[in-house]
């Protein structure tokens, strides 16, 4: 950009308050810079994210800081007219609650377990979610909200949240590894998000890794369906039955099921069949990651969701599996670490999402998707839509 398009985009910001001047920087010769900062009092942002089982909902301030959050059980299969309607009842009670405001509210950002074309938000061919392909998400927030909404794949707002929050901007080339009921990926390359095409890149869960157990994409072979909390959850019962682990068949008897948390409790017990399972699927996903690492080179992998929190023993097996499988140049300055954010990184990746795009549009050179100037005497005035 040319200095003047610089400072017109500059000007425009600071007018619609979405920036502020933070300090005035040391002089180089002529007059003193003025260094501005994100405004975080400009307004709220509502964050949500949505799991196979769960969802999660906070409003945060501009900066992607979580103000107020709330954890609720619904589950992707009971439909998105059911769904989403429990999430807004649950983001309405959270603002009234902290009297929170609608007309400060300036934009919503949602991720969802499913692959998302996100110039429309629409869900595409989503295999976990009957009833969700091609729902319009945006329009049902649109009746209940007068800001926009943007959506997205759960793993790319978690590897939004991740570089902007969890590493501060400090590393350009980074994958994101969500290890949950499923597996996938959000790429961070040259500092920006890469969704490919369509939106689908990083859905690593369907790599071919040889196997030939169904999984619930139709194909057989895939990664997740051998390495994911879905299938550790299942081998576990079926070792238990077996009479392999006295330990899980205890807990399966007591319970009628065994879940990633049960394995995680068989780790801390020294259950030698939770161990086994736990530095199969790390060795199994270390070797997709080495894939990973070979072909991209980033220079960190971070891993979250909850299979993660399985804590060191997987940790480490996905790192021997990386470094096995991986060349010497690709791993050189490699770091795979867990996700610095952990569990809220979902919920400040939506948020940072949607400040992102309401920059985006306030920089536009398209006056329509402008935001209107919000003066301080005005905010009782509800924000327009901007798209």
């Amino acid at each position: 950009m040319s200095w003047s398009a610089v400072s017109d985009h500059v000007e425009r910001l600071h007018a619609e308050k979405l920036i502020k001047v933070s300090e005035i920087g040391n002089s180089s010769g002529g007059r003193k810079p003025k260094l501005y900062a994100v405004n975080r009092n400009v307004g709220h942002v509502i964050s949500i994210e949505l799991g196979i089982s769960s969802g999660r909902v906070a409003i945060c301030d501009f900066d992607s800081n979580i103000l107020f959050s709330h954890r609720c059980g619904v589950h992707v299969s009971e439909g998105p007219d059911r769904v989403l309607a429990h999430l807004c009842g649950r983001v309405k009670d959270l603002m009234a609650r902290h009297q929170v405001e609608p007309h400060t509210v300036m934009g919503i950002g949602i991720g969802i377990p499913s692959p998302v074309e996100f110039a429309s938000g629409l869900p595409i061919s989503p295999p976990i979610m009957p009833g969700w392909d091609r729902y319009p998400i945006r329009d049902f927030w649109a009746k209940h909200f007068d800001c926009p909404c943007y959506v997205d794949n759960d793993v790319n707002v978690m590897a939004l949240g991740e570089h902007a929050k969890g590493v501060n901007f400090e590393v350009d080339n980074l994958i994101y590894i969500k290890i949950g009921a499923g597996i996938g990926s959000g790429i961070i390359c040259l500092g920006q998000l890469y969704r490919g095409e369509n939106g689908s890149a990083g859905d690593i869960g369907h790599f071919d890794v040889g196997s030939d157990v169904l999984c619930w994409c139709g194909n057989h072979g895939c990664l997740e369906a051998i390495a994911g909390g879905k299938a550790l959850a299942a081998k576990g019962e079926a070792l238990a039955l077996a009479g392999e682990s006295p330990f899980l068949l205890d807990i399966l008897n007591a319970k009628g099921g065994i879940t990633v948390k049960d394995i995680r409790s068989g780790l801390q017990n020294l259950d030698p069949v939770s161990l086994k399972l736990v530095r199969e699927s790390g060795m199994q996903i270390g070797r997709v990651v080495a894939a990973l690492a070979n072909f991209y080179n980033p220079a960190l992998i971070s891993l979250g969701g909850s299979v993660s929190e399985l804590g060191d023993i997987l940790l480490a097996s996905l790192r021997q599996g990386v470094y096995q499988r991986s060349l010497p140049l690709a791993a050189r300055n490699l770091q795979i670490n867990k996700s610095v954010l952990g569990k809220t990184a979902g919920l400040v990746g939506a948020a940072f999402m949607t400040i992102d795009q309401l920059i985006i549009n306030s920089t536009d050179n398209n006056p329509e998707t402008f935001l209107p100037l919000r003066q301080a005497a005005d905010l009782h005035k509800a924000v327009p839509n901007v798209e």
